[in-house]
C-alpha cells in the first residue's frame, strides 16, 4: 500500500474513533432533559410549600397595654408535601430503571424558630416585627439515599386591631401581615446507574435550591377567655409572590473523558398567588408567664389539608414600657394647704394635732414718759 493509501486509512480510523467517542454523549441530551423536568417538578412543589410557610404568622390574640412592649419566642415544625404522582416520567431507560423519583421524599419536614417583638398602641391596636430561622441539623436526610443541608430565614411584621370581648362575648382580632422568606438548600445523592455515558453508581448527583418568596396576608381570629385559658380559632388569606430555583447535576466518574458532557437540569417556578389557611390555638396565663400553642393548615390551593405548621412558645413574664395614668384616669392633684405666718412675717409649721398653736399676742405700746429711753417690750 502506498503512502497516500495509508493516509486515507489513518483518517478513517481517526473518524471512527471520534464517532465511537462521541456516541456515549448522544445519550446526555435526553438525560439532561429528564433532569430539567425533574428540577421543574421539584421547584414547583417547594414553591407552594414555601409560600405557605411565608404566610404563617403565629400571632396569638393577646392584647397589650398601650405603649407597652413584649417579646416572645416559639419553636415548632412544619411539613411541605411533594406530590409524587406528578413526578415526570423519565424518557431514558436508565432513569426509569433506577427509580429517579426515589431520590426525593413524599414530604419535607422542617424545623422552625420564631421571635416576635410586639408593641401596644392606643385604640386596642398593636404592631409586631418577627424573625424566623430554619437550620437543618447535622446529618439531615430528606430520603434514605439523599442528604441535605439548608438555611432559611424570614423577616416580617404586622398590625392588628381587637374588637368586642369580655366575660360574655368573644374577642374579634383582625390583622394584616407581610413576610419575606429567603434561603437555600443543598442536597446530595448517588446516580445509581452503571456505565451509562460515562456515569456509574459511584457518580455524585448534587442539587441546589434557592428561594425568595413574599406573602401578604389577612387574618381573623375569635378568642374567648375561661379563667387562665384562652382558646382561639380563625382563618387567613394570603397573596404570594417570588420564585424557587432548582439545579440538579450528575458528575461523571471520569470528568476528563473525551466527548463527555454534563447531565444538568435547571428550572425556576413561582408559587400560586392565592391560598387560604385555618388557624387554631390555645393561650395559657399563669400570672408569672404566658404560654401559647398554635397550628395552621392550608385550606385552599395546592396540597390543601396536607401542608401544616405547629408551634409552641412563651412570652416574657413582664411588659416593657411606661405605667403612667392616661388623661381620663389621672387622679386629681391635691389642693395646696394654706401657709401660716408668724413673727416677722416668717412662715410657721403646721400645728401638731395633739397640741394647740399658741396665739400670737400684739405688741405693747410704750408710755410717753419713757420716750427718752425707748424700749420695745414683748409680752409672752
Amino acid at each position: 500500500m502506498n503512502a497516500s493509501g495509508s493516509a486515507v486509512l489513518r483518517r478513517a480510523a481517526c473518524a471512527a474513533a471520534l464517532t465511537m467517542g462521541a456516541a456515549p454523549a448522544s445519550a446526555n441530551p435526553s438525560l439532561s432533559s429528564d433532569f430539567g423536568r425533574m428540577t421543574g417538578w421539584l421547584s414547583h412543589e417547594l414553591a407552594q410549600g414555601l409560600a405557605f410557610n411565608a404566610g404563617e404568622t403565629f400571632d396569638p390574640p393577646r392584647e397589650l397595654v398601650s405603649h407597652r412592649i413584649q417579646p416572645d419566642l416559639s419553636i415548632g415544625a412544619g411539613m411541605m408535601p411533594l406530590e409524587k404522582s406528578t413526578f415526570p416520567e423519565p424518557e431514558t431507560t436508565q432513569l426509569k430503571d433506577m427509580n429517579a423519583a426515589g431520590i426525593f421524599p413524599s414530604a419535607v419536614l422542617f424545623p422552625n424558630m420564631s421571635m416576635h417583638l410586639r408593641a401596644g398602641l392606643p385604640g386596642r391596636m398593636d404592631v409586631n416585627v418577627r424573625f424566623d430561622n430554619m437550620t437543618t441539623p447535622p446529618g439531615y436526610r430528606i430520603s434514605p439515599s439523599t442528604t441535605g443541608k439548608g438555611q432559611s430565614n424570614s423577616i416580617g411584621g404586622g398590625v392588628r386591631r381587637h374588637f368586642f370581648g369580655g366575660p360574655d362575648r368573644p374577642t374579634l382580632t383582625l390583622g394584616g401581615n407581610f413576610n419575606h422568606v429567603y434561603g437555600r438548600f443543598n442536597l446530595h445523592t448517588k446516580f445509581n446507574v452503571n456505565n451509562v455515558a460515562g456515569y456509574s453508581a459511584d457518580s455524585d448527583v448534587n442539587g441546589t435550591l434557592v428561594w425568595n418568596v413574599s406573602s401578604l396576608g389577612f387574618n381573623a381570629l375569635l378568642s374567648q377567655s375561661f379563667g387562665g385559658w384562652t382558646p382561639f380559632v380563625g382563618a387567613g388569606y394570603n397573596y404570594a409572590t417570588g420564585s424557587v430555583s432548582a439545579r440538579l447535576e450528575a458528575l461523571p466518574t471520569n470528568p476528563n473523558a473525551f466527548g463527555m458532557e454534563k447531565i444538568l437540569g435547571i428550572s425556576s417556578e413561582h408559587p400560586e398567588q392565592n391560598s387560604a389557611r385555618v388557624i387554631g390555638g390555645l393561650g395559657i396565663d399563669k400570672g408569672w408567664a404566658h404560654f401559647f400553642a398554635n397550628g395552621e393548615m392550608k385550606a385552599m390551593g395546592e396540597h390543601k389539608m396536607e401542608s401544616w405548621i405547629a408551634m409552641i412558645g412563651a412570652a416574657l413574664p413582664f411588659e416593657i414600657g411606661p405605667r403612667g395614668f392616661s388623661k381620663k384616669s389621672a387622679p386629681p392633684k391635691p389642693a395646696a394647704e394654706p401657709v401660716l405666718y408668724g413673727d416677722y412675717g416668717l412662715p410657721v409649721e403646721k400645728a401638731r394635732p395633739e397640741k394647740k398653736a399658741k396665739p400670737i399676742r400684739p405688741y405693747l405700746s410704750v408710755p410717753a414718759s419713757k420716750a427718752a429711753n425707748p424700749e420695745l417690750i414683748f409680752v409672752h
